[in-house]
């Protein structure tokens, strides 16, 4: 096994472990402890939110670098995760304060699609086949 696969396959377990602790959290928090009300909101950004988004980069990028070809599609994948780290912070500082504009969550939901369409051009842009140029 290669250095790429290691970092790779590494990257994919962080992400699965952060995706299983955000729920265990959200079963701890909502089933057992039963906190529902909206002064909870800010306990469920920090235990449950934050990580699950942490964890989703980490799969996302793991199976990236796994399965990476070409060094160009890094362009698209790195500005998709400075956009999609920037949205889970901001994600993060607003749930922890009581607020009760939409707007400022459709911002963020904004960012956090303009990512995915990043990663998805990443990903086409990797699996383009590459041109022989017969001369």
């Amino acid at each position: 096994m290669n250095l790429k696969n290691s970092i790779g396959i590494t990257a994919l377990v962080i992400g699965a472990i952060l995706i299983m602790y955000s729920a265990y959290n959200v079963n701890e928090l909502l089933f057992l402890e039963g906190k529902t009300s909206e002064t909870d909101i800010p306990l469920y950004s920090s235990t449950v939110v934050f990580p699950i988004f942490l964890g989703i980069l980490f799969t996302i990028n793991g199976s990236i670098i796994c399965g990476l070809s070409r060094r160009s599609s890094l362009i698209f994948h790195f500005l998709a995760n400075m956009i999609w780290l920037i949205a889970s912070y901001r994600l993060f500082l607003v749930l922890l304060e009581h607020l009760s504009s939409r707007l400022i969550f459709y911002r963020i939901f904004i960012f956090f699609m303009v990512a995915i369409l990043l990663f998805f051009i990443g990903a086409i842009v990797n699996f383009l086949p590459k041109s022989n140029n017969i001369k």
